[in-house]
């Protein structure tokens, strides 16, 4: 071919890709909403005026709560309708009407879970009054949605997917809420695991890998469970009805469309009197979810008639989530507490009952769902359930050959899955009523609305107290702890209630002038209530209670200095277990004691960026498990690690305690003891810290470790790095007050970060700040999509707004005015 002709082509090509670009910037661009003029919106009642500040967080002004609330679903809706979109289809089992048939195992087990239905139940259970602001703030969405179609103005996912919005109803608000909600409970997924674990090794050997807390095991299995599971153990393939069911493949869906995953975690601490600078109160708060684009937080000031808060709100939800208003400032960690229990049910031979004591036997109720289906024919779900709560075999397993294919519907055993929903949730009806509380008591007592989710409400006010109460309602159980499966056909296990909400921990200005959350045990050990069978670990509060005592007089800038802190705890246990066995270490493998002196004795825990011994820790830890656990739980390693991310791992058990039946490798022909795993561990650690890094001197933490955002589109050829944010080199890790928590097997990718730091000061709202990780947007070219990112990599901080930006910050004034 001449050499001009091909230039020709090659210009060809390369004009229509720049065209192609430039026609993606142009559609892109052309969604992304102004900050400064005045538009008119059918809907509204008098005209609301909206200012906003230097990193696009939008000060709402309004002379009615119906107004106010339009033009916030409005507001929200212009930075972040495909991200609501998307959260109400994943809550609701409707993703499959975009995506196609690849995401039907998550709308299969949303369908079953009942989000949908319960956000009718919970939408029933208001008052008029609270109905009527749901409503106005769809309307608001609604309004957005309408002008945006009609210009063609949608974010550009809508061109990708080639589909369009729906209309947003008050219960799709409810929805998003409930999956959050949902969200904070991970015991389906533990007791999976241990069904799994049980089976390969034997009940009480997989009890082991389940510790409640430090020095605590969890509780007994029940023996008639023990019987049912020991014709199980050892079974490997095909696997049965007891081990085949994992909730895997729905969260790997869930991961890879950037959506909120599953996640118990987070840091929150208040203190006051002797313990600050002026003797005010002061409270910081960071929720640990998954890292997506765009982020799950949404930042507004709202000023109306009765009501003026300023904080994060979830989109798609009214009002604030976490925030302040007048009086006092809250924020939320999780509880960890157990609020979901398996049921073993046994099938009677007609397939329509199950089994009970004496002979007895209860009829399963069914109902059918249809599931719209892109590009292909709709799928008919029938979800059981018995008294013992709904049937997960029929969405988690066996694992089916296609997407399109159901599961068998004839296996012998059933899971039920019993959850605390026997209430509907009012937790709209807490919100508002948190939103506008005057006292610490009032905000204690509105949480007691949100009944699906078991948080700890941290709060301060303006007088100098502070507070913590527990929300939620906590399963009355009868036998069994609830930590593992119980059989179904025994009398005496069924749920026997809920537990009385005055049971609930609260505490009220402590003795120690300060309260610490961060997943840890927030009651004594015989606390009369089983709130949960699986703490996690208090590295991050012990971390963060030695910050405090070292601090003097506490400030704001003292308590955002310890949000960022990245000394490792958990890595001191492991130095001093090092140094526990440094004789028989020695003995056994000098060279491995060689590289522990070298890389880790001498390190002061700091999971810096830059530090070399950060990098080996990281990968040390996922060869510790290896060398511990993979020999006898070979695939189910995975599993295993999953679970303890979020309780109290039997890593940090044995790292404790230095005991674990573990320690030896049943695949040899002798007994090894802690000294040959530990050195298995630490030369498999080295070697590949050497494979990751060939460079001994470029060896650090963030050359493995990097963060990236995911968006739904991010693994899209060629285009999922422009919808992506990342990858960032990071520090920090999955102990560490700042928080980096990759999967345990996985270190280079952390998944769960701080989705958002602040520190409250309610003696002068003016000084309270916080950050996101990314921005305001999620627009692909906004200047506000990850305007913050810089900041929240650093410790930087913003100063929240209260009463607007000033006039020297404003970056723009919209004037919202009633439209016909």
């Amino acid at each position: 071919m001449p050499r001009r002709i091909l230039l020709l082509i090659v210009a060809i090509l390369a004009a229509g890709l720049l065209a192609g670009a430039g026609c993606l910037v142009w559609i892109a661009k052309r969604a992304e909403p102004i900050y400064a003029g005045s538009l008119a919106i059918p809907g509204l009642e008098a005209p609301v005026r909206v200012r906003y500040g230097p990193q696009a967080v939008p000060t709402i002004e309004a002379d009615s709560l119906h107004d106010l609330l339009f033009a916030q679903g409005y507001i929200v809706a212009r930075e972040r309708m495909w991200q609501m979109d998307l959260l109400r289809r994943l809550a609701g089992g409707r993703l499959a009407e975009v995506f196609g048939p690849r995401v039907l195992p998550a709308d299969r087990f949303f369908r079953t879970m009942g989000l949908a239905r319960e956000a009718e139940r919970s939408l029933a259970a208001l008052s008029e009054g609270d109905r009527g602001l749901l409503a106005s703030y769809a309307a608001g969405v609604n309004a957005f949605r309408t002008e945006a179609t009609a210009e063609r103005r949608l974010p550009l996912e809508y061109l990708v997917v080639r589909a369009e919005p729906a209309s947003w109803t008050p219960q799709d608000s409810l929805l998003i809420g409930g999956y959050m909600a949902w969200s904070q409970s991970y015991n389906l997924r533990s007791e999976l695991t241990f069904l799994r674990l049980a089976a390969r090794i034997g009940p009480e050997r997989a009890r082991e890998l389940f510790p409640t807390d430090a020095g605590i095991p969890a509780p007994e299995v029940s023996p008639e469970l023990v019987r049912e599971l020991a014709q199980e153990q050892g079974r490997s393939a095909p696997r049965s009805d007891l081990q085949g069911p994992t909730i895997e493949p729905v969260l790997e869906i869930v991961a890879g469309l950037g959506l909120p995953l599953p996640a118990a975690a987070s840091n929150g601490w208040a203190v006051n009197g002797p313990r600050t600078a002026d003797g005010e109160a002061l409270l910081a708060n960071d929720p640990h979810l998954a890292g997506s684009m765009p982020g799950i937080w949404f930042m507004s000031e709202l000023i109306g008639p009765e009501l003026h808060v300023a904080g994060a709100s979830l989109p798609g939800v009214p009002l604030v989530m976490i925030g302040h208003n007048r009086d006092l400032a809250w924020g939320f960690t999780s509880t960890i507490a157990d609020t979901q229990d398996l049921f073993v049910e046994r099938l009677m031979p007609d397939g329509k009952h199950v089994e009970r004591a004496n002979g007895r036997s209860e009829p399963i109720e069914t109902r059918t769902e249809r599931i719209a289906v892109k590009g292909a024919d709709p799928v008919d779900l029938v979800i059981r359930s018995t008294g013992n709560g709904v049937i997960v075999n029929d969405i988690l397993g066996p694992i089916t050959k296609t997407p399109m294919d159901l599961p068998s519907l004839d296996t012998p055993r059933l899971l039920a899955l019993r959850e605390t929903n026997d209430l509907p949730d009012r937790a709209f009806a807490g919100l508002l009523r948190l939103n506008r509380a005057e006292t610490l008591e009032q905000a204690g007592e509105a949480i007691l609305e949100l009944r699906h989710v078991v948080l700890n409400l941290m709060s301060a006010h303006r007088d100098g107290g502070i507070a913590l109460q527990v929300s939620g309602v906590l399963p009355q159980r009868g036998k069994g702890s609830g930590a593992f499966p119980s059989p179904g056909w025994v009398d005496g296990y069924a749920w026997q209630g809920l537990v009385p909400q005055t049971r609930n921990p609260r505490r009220v200005d402590p003795p120690g002038a300060a309260l610490i959350t961060a997943n840890n045990r927030i009651v004594p050990v015989d606390y009369p209530v089983t709130i949960s069978n699986a703490w996690m670990a208090p590295f991050r509060a012990a971390r963060i209670a030695e910050r405090l005592d070292a601090a003097g007089p506490l400030t704001p800038e003292t308590m955002a200095d310890i949000q960022t802190d990245r000394i490792s705890t958990h890595a001191r246990l492991a130095q001093a277990a090092l140094h526990g066995i440094a004789i028989d270490l020695q003995a056994v493998d000098q060279a491995a004691w060689n590289i522990a002196a070298e890389e880790l004795l001498a390190w002061d825990g700091d999971m810096a960026g830059s530090s070399r011994s950060a990098a080996f820790y990281a990968l040390l830890e996922p060869a510790l498990y290896r060398a511990l656990y993979e020999d006898e739980l070979g695939d189910d390693l995975q599993a295993m690690t999953a679970m303890a991310m979020f309780a109290y791992s039997p890593l940090q058990e044995m790292l404790r305690s230095g005991r674990s039946s573990f320690w030896d490798d049943v695949t040899t022909r002798w007994t090894e003891g802690p000294a040959e795993i530990w050195a298995r561990a630490l030369k498999a650690a080295k070697a590949d810290l050497d494979a990751r890094i060939r460079n001994p001197e470029d060896a650090r933490l963030d050359r493995i470790r990097t963060l990236t955002f995911p968006h739904a589109f991010g693994t899209l050829p060629l285009l999922g790095r422009l919808f992506n944010v990342g990858p960032i080199g990071v520090g920090g890790h999955a102990d560490t007050v700042n928080l980096m928590k990759p999967m345990p097997l996985a270190p280079e990718a952390p998944v769960f970060i701080p989705s958002m730091r602040v520190v409250y000061t309610p003696a002068d709202w003016a000084r309270t700040r916080g950050v996101l990780p990314l921005g305001q947007s999620g627009h692909l070219f906004s200047p506000h999509r990850a305007d913050q990112l810089d900041a929240w990599l650093t410790g930087g901080t913003f100063p929240w707004p209260w009463n607007g930006p000033s006039e020297q910050e404003t970056i723009g004034v919209l004037m919202l005015a009633p439209g016909l």
